[in-house]
């Protein structure tokens, strides 16, 4: 098997997280319109879990109501998420990068053929908890980037991933937001009966763009890491445990990383989550307009990331470049914050901008600090951890931020203002090798 040398390779991860991303974040857009189709549906599993609420809150605003299934549905992907992230590192360690990848990868075509057909509640429930349980491939994507890559220009490979993300996002919520209106029920009705939905063209596009992943990776893509690596990593932790992603046998740093990761992924995933929604509820913003404002947040994102982390990275040092990104967030969240009480597109797209930016910052430091500070043979459990801890975040944030502004638009990111300060004070433990 053909394995790839330090200094190439790296467009082949590009490509496999870029397209990646945009089949994911084009459900983003989609979360208040989903909630009120699948919500007339007699029945079923949603009303089930929806009972409670409209119980105990029968007066309550719709928007809430809808960002608290956003946050369900978010939270149900991202636990699997968190399970599954470790141990796809470590086989990815003792296996290879590429198989793994293809295992990842099949099984993201499969849960996106599944919610093609999610006519019912509980089918696209089943196509989320697949997905997340399948979603190996950004930890060993990351694990690859530290295989081709010395220490000395890790920043910039990781850099690349950010953009990856970045760029996946401008595109994935912006294209959500338009398949949203081809109707293919409308347009097959004959399929209506084993599925078909009014979602059904995003998901048949996220489909495709798995399969050509999928097709790609089969062909093209080279193995990163050299037989006599594998299987070098010892310890006697079971990354089949996630509960112990910040008490196993990596470096401290790697854990102080972890934990400020999972924090800021908390707190921007919640945001994420109920972005949508404070923009529909206060300002009026229809699907599109909501996709093309996530697809802002990927252009600045991706831009910080090429201008500024990617050049000038290991000049600045990425704990402090973090340390940065993190006092944005504080600033963008208190913009986000007053919305609710100022309705104003200008506020929005000030704080959209500050977070975009704030992020393209974060994320890159954060993986590069724990890819220099974790031994070279267990590159990918540290990655996988590290997007475990990710994955734990996005597991509650939705959901708390989500029932957060169940309770008020504006509490959500107040929580989030202050909440940035932990990751600020545990960076500052750190002291990267580069």
């Amino acid at each position: 098997m053909t394995v790839n040398r330090k200094g190439s390779g790296l467009g082949a991860v590009f490509l496999v997280l870029f397209v990646d991303l945009i089949g994911f974040s084009l459900v983003f857009p989609l979360f208040p319109g989903m909630l009120t189709w699948y919500a007339d549906q007699d029945g079923g599993l949603l009303a089930w879990l929806m009972r409670p609420v409209d119980h105990f809150f029968p007066g309550v605003d719709p928007w809430q109501r809808a960002a608290l299934f956003g946050g369900l549905l978010g939270a149900v992907y991202a636990m699997l998420q968190f399970v599954a992230a470790p141990f796809w590192g470590r086989l990815s360690d003792r296996y290879g990068r590429r198989p793994i990848l293809l295992v990842s990868l099949a099984g993201s075509f499969l849960s996106n053929l599944i919610w093609v057909f999610a006519g019912d509640f509980a089918v696209l429930v089943l196509s989320r908890l697949l997905a997340g349980a399948m979603t190996g491939n950004v930890a060993v994507a990351n694990a690859a980037v530290a295989d081709l890559t010395t220490v000395e220009n890790r920043s910039r490979g990781m850099a690349a991933v950010g953009m990856a993300f970045g760029l996946g996002f401008i595109l994935g919520p912006a294209l959500g937001g338009q398949l949203a209106a081809v109707r293919l029920d409308l347009w097959l009705p004959s399929l209506v009966p084993i599925g078909l939905n009014p979602f059904s063209a995003p998901a048949l596009f996220a489909c495709v763009l798995a399969g050509i992943n999928l097709a790609w990776v089969a062909w093209s893509f080279s193995e990163t890491l050299p037989p006599e690596r594998r299987g070098q990593g010892s310890g006697p932790v079971r990354v089949t445990n996630p509960l112990l992603i910040f008490r196993n046998d990596l470096p401290p740093q790697v854990h102080a990383v972890n934990l400020a990761f999972f924090t800021h992924t908390l707190l921007f995933g919640g945001l994420e989550m109920t972005l949508g929604f404070l923009a529909a509820q206060s300002l009026g913003l229809g699907v599109a307009a909501i996709g093309f404002m996530f697809g802002g947040m990927g252009v600045g994102s991706a831009l910080v990331q090429g201008a500024v982390v990617r050049p000038f990275g290991e000049r600045i040092g990425m704990a402090r470049l973090a340390t940065i990104g993190f006092a944005m967030h504080i600033v963008g969240f208190a913009l986000l914050a007053l919305i609710p009480s100022h309705p104003s597109l200008s506020l929005l797209v000030a704080a959209v901008a500050v977070q975009a930016l704030a992020t393209g910052l974060v994320f890159p430091s954060l993986a590069t600090l724990v890819s220099l500070a974790a031994p070279p043979e267990r590159q990918g459990f540290a990655m996988g951890t590290f997007r475990s801890a990710s994955s734990l975040g996005r597991a509650f944030g939705p959901l708390v931020l989500a029932v957060a502004y169940f309770a008020s638009p504006a509490l959500p990111y107040w929580i989030g203002a202050v909440g940035m300060v932990v990751p600020i004070l545990l960076i500052r433990r750190v002291r990267p090798k580069a």
